[in-house]
Formats: structure tokens, sequence, C-alpha cells
């Protein structure tokens, strides 16, 4: 079947395209932000320690947190030991905040550039929000520390579906997983 082509083929044909872009922006924005310290040796880091944050808000959020980031490291090879024994320092920040993201459909009416015809189209007359205005996140840091020096840093965001606490730890769970995921393995 041959396809007419036709003014409207290309105009959808570019919303396609922006849309694809869009949705690839949006599905970019959660990824972590991890730095690597090019200059530290690795393959000297056996131990660890991992301290209580300065900002302690939720003393069983942050056992959680210290267990999931524990469990990750011994994966990798590593092992646990006192703060003065430790090759390196692990330090993690938690925060949870409110994302007032303002979703909502605008809705005109208007002509096209292609004569007298009329539709409907986004971004024109008055404004429906959709649902709930804010969306609650759960940040996280996570930095690795040797004698002084940053050797990794990762950050991170999810959005809390759910409120309940064992919902939280699950997502918190993953997020230190996806956090750490870059960090070599020994």
């Amino acid at each position: 079947m041959h396809l007419l082509k036709t003014p409207f083929h290309s105009v959808r044909l570019l919303i396609v395209v922006f849309v694809s872009f869009g949705l690839l922006a949006g599905c970019a924005a959660n990824k972590p932000d991890i730095s690597v310290n090019e200059e530290a040796n690795f393959a000297a880091i056996n131990t660890f320690y991992v301290q209580a944050p300065l900002n302690s808000v939720n003393a069983n959020l942050e056992n959680h947190i210290t267990t999931a980031i524990t469990s990750v490291l011994q994966s990798k090879g590593m092992q646990t030991a006192s703060k003065e024994k430790a090759d390196v320092n692990i330090g993690f920040f938690p925060s949870t905040g409110l994302d007032k993201d303002g979703k909502s459909v605008s809705l005109g009416l208007g002509t096209s550039i292609f004569g007298s015809m009329t539709g409907l189209s986004l971004g024109g007359i008055f404004s429906v929000p959709l649902g709930e205005q804010t969306t609650q996140y759960q940040n996280l840091q996570i930095d690795v520390v040797k004698d002084g020096v940053f050797v990794y840093s990762a950050s991170g965001r999810i959005t809390l579906d759910a409120q309940d606490s064992i919902a939280v730890q699950q997502e918190l769970t993953k997020l230190v997983r996806k956090l750490l995921e870059s960090y070599p393995v020994k």
C-alpha cells in the first residue's frame, strides 16, 4: 500500500519525532549522577566503614540504607572494618522533598496555516490540572572517601508512589544498588 504524501504526513512525522525526544529526555532525567576519581587505586581498597549521616532524621531508614550499602559493597568483594582500620569511609546523605510538577493539559481552539481548518491545540486558552500537583521523592547521595579525597560519588532520586515504610525501604534498596552499580568490583 502506497502512503500519500500530504502536508499532514510531514506534520505527523514531526510530532512523532518531538514526542519521542520528550520521552527519552524524561527517562534520562531519573538517571543517577556518578563521578569516579580516575586517579584512585581501587585495587588497593579492600575495606570500608559506613558512617551515619549528619542529617539524621529516621534511624530505621538510615539503618536500612547502611545495610543496603554494606550488602552491595560486600557483593563487590569488599569487607567491613572499623572506622580507624577501613581503607575508605562511606558517607550518605538522604533527603526527602516535594516536586511541584504542575501537570496540566492546556486546551484551546485555533485555525491552521493551511486554510480555514479548526482543531484542538495544546497550549491554548485554559488549563485543566491533572491529579495531584506535587510528587514526593527521596534523594540519596553516597560518597566514598579515602584519606580525605573523594574517590567515588553518586547521587540520584526516586519517586515515592507509596508512603508506607516497606515500600520506601524497597525503593531505597533499588536506588542504593543503582548508585553503587558502577563501583569497581574486586
